[in-house]
This record gives structure tokens, C-alpha cells and sequence, in this order.
């Protein structure tokens, strides 16, 4: 069940080039909070955007709601100036989370995918001895800051992150999918029995096809333009595999790979 609210800003603050760390004030939704689900915010208490946005949810604890995003266009923009004490409506949370009871499972991040990777990690390291991430950003140079609040919040030695970058600045240099075959490759017979990624769509994609060839089950947290995050403007079609479509805010934001059609991405 979703919830709707003014929730109260806690804090907004830089934590990198473009990149904030939002706090909201919203017990009712952080307690129903799942890994992987997201937020519908107005990013404005005025009138102006008329739309609200989505955001998947960074963390839920104490109450409070926390929201990593990145600035990339007018609305979080806007959303940078929101103070605290100010409020924001929410409504949430909303979509299909990860399913967490797999066995062995592997997480795969690719840039500003760490955002609700971290939340499944945390939930995770409950269950868990040790949990595996392999995490591709472009650089440190770029993504410095966004890596010291990843390990910051997952300061547990239980978590095994493995890096790859494009400039070869932080671990591997390549692709996080590049990480990904070589674990397959390498894990036998203990290989992921499923994994589960966030990130953009060209990896999520490469990630999938990785997953098939290695008949390893795979969950990907799609991204999709969406106005109203409930199913009724169909503005967040995903191409199904065997015809049709999938609204990522309501079989989704997670999806099985299988069920999506990937040449149509």
C-alpha cells in the first residue's frame, strides 16, 4: 500500500559534482520501504513543475527516507533548493522491489545504479555472511565522491566490492560487465544463482545477455519516464518479451530480465 504525504525535508546536501543526498521526514513510508521500490516527488512545494519525479529509494532508517540523485535536468535542479524544515509531497513507496531470498546472490552496479543497490546490500547483510557487489563508474576522478558514500554507508567488511572504471583509475579498467563475465567464469562451481543490477539501460542489457548465456537468473531495476507512478499514464512502457509491454512502476521497477524484450531497448 502507497502512501501520500508532505514529507519534511531533514537535509539536502551535496555530497559530490551533481550529486545530493536528500533526507525526508516520513516514517509511514520508510517503514514500508522495500529494496529496489521508489518515490513520486514534487521536486517544488510551488505549482511549477507540474509533474513529480521519480526517485528510487537510497535507504529507509529512523524513520527518515533517504534519496541519492543526481542533477541532471529543471526538476532536481529545483529539488536542490528544497530546506530544510521545508516539505515536499511524496507519495510511496511504489513499484516491485528486488526479491531478496536467493542463496548466493551478486550485485551489480553501474554509476548512479548504487542508489538502490545500497538499500538491497544493507537489507542483505542481515542474511548474510557476505555480500558481493561488482561496481563499474567512469572514473574516480568523476565519481570520487559517489564512491566514498557508497563504502561510507556500507562500511561493513562483510561487503566485497569489487570496482571497474573506463579510465582504469579505480580497479579494473573496462566495464563492470567485463567484472561480471570473469566472475562467471571464475566462481565455479559456487557461480551467483541469481543477480541483481541497477544502471544504465546499455548495461542492464549487457548484463541480461551475460546472465542468459551463463543461465544465471537475473533482476534489473529499470528506469523509464513516468508522470504519475501508478500504471495510469503509461508513460513507463518496457518492450515484453513475446509482444506487449510492461509498466516499470507497477510490474516493475525490478523486472526479471527474461521478461524483457532487450532488442527493442
Amino acid at each position: 500500500m502507497s502512501l501520500s504525504l508532505k514529507a519534511k525535508v531533514s537535509s539536502n546536501e551535496p555530497v559530490g559534482p551533481e550529486i545530493y543526498l536528500l533526507s525526508l521526514e516520513a516514517p509511514a513510508i520508510a517503514d514500508a520501504a522495500r529494496p529496489g521500490q521508489f518515490v513520486m516527488l514534487r521536486v517544488s512545494p510551488g505549482p511549477e513543475p507540474l509533474l513529480a519525479r521519480p526517485f528510487s529509494i537510497h535507504g529507509a532508517d529512523g524513520g527518515k527516507l533517504l534519496i541519492l540523485y543526481q542533477v541532471k535536468g529543471k526538476g532536481t535542479k529545483l529539488l536542490t533548493q528544497a530546506c530544510p524544515g521545508s516539505e515536499l509531497l511524496t507519495w510511496g513507496p511504489l513499484g516491485r522491489g528486488f526479491d531478496l531470498t536467493a542463496e548466493r546472490p551478486l550485485l551489480v552496479a553501474g554509476g548512479m545504479g548504487v542508489a538502490p543497490i545500497a538499500f538491497a546490500i544493507e537489507y542483505l547483510c542481515n542474511k548474510f555472511d557476505e555480500v558481493r557487489l561488482l561496481c563499474g563508474v567512469a572514473g574516480t576522478v568523476r565519481h570520487e565522491a559517489l564512491i566514498k558514500l557508497f563504502a561510507g554507508r556500507l562500511g561493513s567488511a562483510r561487503v566485497k566490492i569489487r570496482y571497474s572504471s573506463e579510465d582504469g583509475s579505480i580497479g579494473r579498467k573496462g566495464l563492470v560487465t567485463d567484472l561480471l563475465k570473469e566472475h562467471f567464469s571464475t566462481s565455479q562451481p559456487l557461480k551467483p544463482d541469481t543477480v541483481l543490477a541497477c544502471g544504465p539501460l546499455p548495461m542492464l542489457k549487457a548484463v541480461a545477455l551475460l546472465c542468459a548465456e551463463f543461465e544465471v537468473a537475473c533482476q534489473t531495476s529499470l528506469e523509464a519516464p513516468m508522470a504519475c507512478g501508478v500504471g495510469a499514464c503509461l508513460g513507463c512502457a518496457i518492450p515484453a518479451a513475446g509482444g506487449g509491454y510492461l509498466r516499470a512502476c507497477q510490474e516493475g521497477p525490478v523486472m526479471e530480465a527474461s521478461l524483457v524484450d532487450w532488442e527493442k531497448i
